[in-house]
């Protein structure tokens, strides 16, 4: 049982949308179950899926003062090119985030160089430090928790340690790159080779602990559920035999998507067993799909109503270039092709091939060779395939839990900590 001290801590988290609040929800709802306070910052898309799971999160408008004349100027006209109807809660927060964001950069940078480094990357030259400060002095937080993010999620660690607040940061995949590294008081990571990865550039590992992607959990609980995989298969004429590749196209069309079907008219060509589920990315022009089946012929088939756990879970094959539904087919068990133009993979795509979990092509003659030879798995050597990458990435339904246990331990004061 906490005590009532414990339950009146305060968590503040921070976070951006897609995959990173998604890891960050299932925390603070264990969190929100023991006692704890807690109270979310959520960035542009974050607050749709915030207030799906039941919390009311904080925006920049809850700061923005009549007096931010500037910051309200500013937000103004950048909102007019900038703000994305359906995906930011509203443009109200729009106007208070980039306008207190470029404000917060006048004063770093002076109103010359701003302008100049706006104009060079965007909202990435975001380090909205001032902003950050009123939320802490508003919300008065005992710990942070953040994930892997520049902009506000950096700059609210800057802040908990300019005020000596613990601070927690979970990392959401591989620890490839620089701007993964979070200069947290604690670090978690899905796997070890990610904490390998950040030990690397220098940083401590003393400071990490491996806990898994709460993210990911739901492939977990999928495989130890009865799966509608099958029923799926028999209702769009896939047969026992097929061999069913899911192609998850990234938005956009680029040299990459170029060479996935350039490779894929090749090896239907090769494989008559060869059968394409063509999934156009959310945020992508529906007609680039419908070119693509048009290209790939009567094997192929437009899915993008199926959701996207259950696609996944009915191929045989998973198809892409550098997205994390590759990482959910690996944990699956699923055979996966990794395309990239790039062979620098260490910096710039997925290795899936640290576990021996897929393949990775960067030409049309390699990517139309690894097809071609792939062959149906059977279910019990998918089985040890997926039990082998869960267990590498602690994807056992806990992940939640360690990563808030984590938190807790934050919260032990240092000398504490020290005498246990």
């Amino acid at each position: 049982m906490l005590s009532h001290r414990t339950k009146s801590k305060r968590v503040l988290a921070v976070s951006y949308g897609g995959g990173h609040v998604l890891m960050l929800i299932p925390v603070l709802k264990y969190l929100e179950s023991q006692g704890y306070d807690i109270q979310v910052l959520g960035l542009t898309t974050a607050a749709a899926s915030l207030r799906n799971a039941g919390f009311s999160p904080l925006g920049f408008r809850d700061i923005l003062r009549p007096e931010d004349t500037r910051a309200i100027e500013h937000g103004t006209r950048l909102a007019e090119e900038m703000h994305q109807v359906n995906k930011v809660n509203s443009l109200e927060e729009s106007i208070a985030y980039l306008g207190l964001s470029y404000a917060d950069l006048e004063d770093q940078l002076g109103i010359e160089a701003a302008q100049q480094e706006f104009e060079r990357i965007g909202r990435q030259s975001f380090l909205p430090l001032n902003p950050l400060r009123r939320f802490f002095d508003w919300l008065q937080p005992d710990v942070l928790l953040t994930t892997n993010s520049p902009r506000a999620e950096l700059a609210s660690i800057r802040i908990a340690a300019e005020r000596g607040i613990p601070s927690v940061g979970v990392l959401d995949l591989f620890g490839l790159g620089s701007h993964n590294d979070i200069p947290a008081d604690y670090v978690c990571v899905p796997f070890q080779q990610a904490a390998d990865n950040l030990v690397n550039r220098g940083l401590q590992r003393s400071a990490m602990t491996v806990t898994g992607n709460p993210n990911f959990d739901w492939v977990y609980q999928s495989s130890i559920t009865e799966s509608n995989a099958p029923v799926w298969r028999q209702d769009h004429q896939i047969q026992s035999d097929d061999l069913l590749a899911l192609y998850a196209m990234k938005p956009g069309w680029d040299e990459v998507e170029e060479l996935i079907v350039c490779c894929l008219e090749r090896a239907l060509a090769l494989k008559p067993e060869l059968k394409v589920s063509v999934r156009p990315h959310p945020n992508s022009n529906r007609q680039v799909a419908e070119n693509v089946i048009r290209r790939l012929g009567a094997a192929a088939f437009l899915d993008d109503t199926t959701p996207l756990p259950l696609a996944t879970e009915a191929c045989d094959i998973l198809i892409t270039h550098k997205s994390t539904v590759a990482v959910e087919a690996a944990l699956f068990g699923k055979q996966v092709a990794l395309f990239h133009s790039n062979r620098d993979y260490s910096s710039y795509a997925i290795p899936l091939n640290l576990y021996d979990w897929g393949t990775f092509s960067t030409t049309v003659e390699e990517g139309t060779k690894v097809l071609t030879s792939l062959q149906k798995d059977s279910e019990e050597v998918r089985q040890q395939r997926g039990a082998k990458v869960r267990k590498a990435w602690n994807c056992d339904g806990l992940c939640h839990t360690r990563i808030a246990k984590v938190v807790i331990q934050a919260l032990v004061p240092k000398t504490q900590d020290k005498v246990a």
